[in-house]
């Protein structure tokens, strides 16, 4: 990895999350061995009850500050359950929805895009939507979102745009099928409407999988005319790529 073009990794998860075993300590090393100047540690908040994970947030924010990082949490809500969390205490939260009928098909992405746009109308309490295109990574093929879905993503990135959200690029997806989450075409319409609030993240849930990608997701970027990631130190600034 080049340690120049690794500036941050918004996306990573904590023993804190019930899909990783890492440490808190062990991931600052991690990402000082892969010379990642940013991270944010964005453990599962999960309020669907299929992936259900509640965290303690004043004690997480305590574990955090501990070692003085911005306390992040990547939230993710079915649009049903009870919004019961209060999203204030976090830095940098993450939006995601995790749900996606199978057999995973394109009837399947438009019905997943339709209770994420509805999520965002109704929630306006996160900094980033994560991984856009997410169904995707488990299609049997990886099949890119239809063209005719574009309707819907066009609103949620318009959305987006209008309420100074960001949108994040996860580089997970790239060591799967070559693009990130969300899609490069996707990341082409974000910017024909005038988007350019970027985080980008990994989406590490294991030691090693720290900063995957985000080399290549910066690439991407810079091949697509974006200029600027947002990084938070005291207050959100953009970072030039």
């Amino acid at each position: 990895m080049r340690k120049d073009i690794l500036i941050a990794d918004y996306h990573i998860h904590s023993y804190y999350s019930p899909d990783s075993d890492s440490d808190i300590e062990d991931i600052i090393e991690r990402a000082r061995e892969v010379g990642i100047k940013h991270i944010i540690i964005t453990d599962h908040y999960e309020l669907a009850d299929e992936h259900a994970n509640e965290l303690d947030v004043d004690v997480y924010r305590r574990e955090m500050e501990k070692y003085s990082l911005p306390v992040g949490v990547e939230l993710g809500w079915d649009g049903i359950k009870d919004l019961n969390v209060d999203v204030s205490k976090f830095d940098f939260v993450l939006i995601s929805h995790h749900f996606v009928e199978e057999p995973i098909t394109q009837q399947s992405y438009r019905n997943y895009l339709l209770r994420l746009l509805d999520i965002i109308n109704r929630f306006d309490g996160y900094h980033a939507l994560a991984h856009l295109d997410f169904p995707r990574r488990y299609h049997k093929t990886n099949e890119p979102f239809s063209v005719e879905d574009y309707d819907i993503v066009s609103e949620i990135l318009k959305k987006l745009i209008k309420n100074g959200k960001s949108l994040e690029v996860n580089t997970a997806s790239i060591e799967r099928y070559g693009e990130p989450n969300p899609s490069i075409e996707i990341l082409k319409l974000y910017k024909s409407l005038g988007g350019r609030n970027i985080t980008i993240g990994s989406d590490a849930h294991s030691l090693e999988q720290i900063g995957r990608g985000i080399e290549r997701g910066i690439e991407i970027l810079k091949e697509l005319g974006y200029n600027y990631i947002l990084v938070l130190d005291t207050e959100w600034r953009e970072v030039k790529i």
